[in-house]
């Protein structure tokens, strides 16, 4: 499941991100498909937990790394919930935002921020308008 992960593996702490993020995701993917959306949104917006130093760009890189050998589609929600569950335990106020296409199309995104700043899933963000954020 997590072949190809070489040059991350090098990366200080990947593994251990890499092992949570893989427990993760498949709880994410469940929680969308079974729970009303107000509750599989519940899933990433825990309560921020102790203050720590966390690098917010491995965790993401991490998060879509991982997301891509898993034997499912974990797309932008279920990484985006993962994601922020993951910062957020770290005591980083990750807020996810919810948006559709701003063009009249069928579509959804998700993506990640703090501070304003987009720290995952924003490569295709600008194309979307916000319906919604959490917390």
């Amino acid at each position: 499941m997590l072949r190809g992960l070489g040059r991350f593996l090098r990366e200080p702490g990947f593994r251990r991100l890499a092992a949570e993020a893989a427990m993760l995701l498949p709880r994410a993917h469940l929680a969308i498909g079974r729970r009303p959306f107000p509750q599989a949104i519940g899933f990433g917006a825990v309560p921020l937990g102790p203050n720590s130093d966390t690098d917010v760009e491995l965790v993401s890189k991490t998060v879509a790394s991982v997301a891509r050998r898993m034997p499912f589609r974990a797309l932008c929600f279920e990484q985006g919930l993962t994601v922020q569950r993951m910062l957020r335990r770290r005591g980083v106020p990750a807020v996810l935002h919810y948006g559709v296409d701003a063009r009249g199309e069928l579509s959804a995104h998700v993506w990640i921020s703090l501070d304003g700043r987009t720290v995952h899933g924003g490569q295709t963000a600008p194309r979307y308008t916000e319906v919604a954020r959490w917390p």
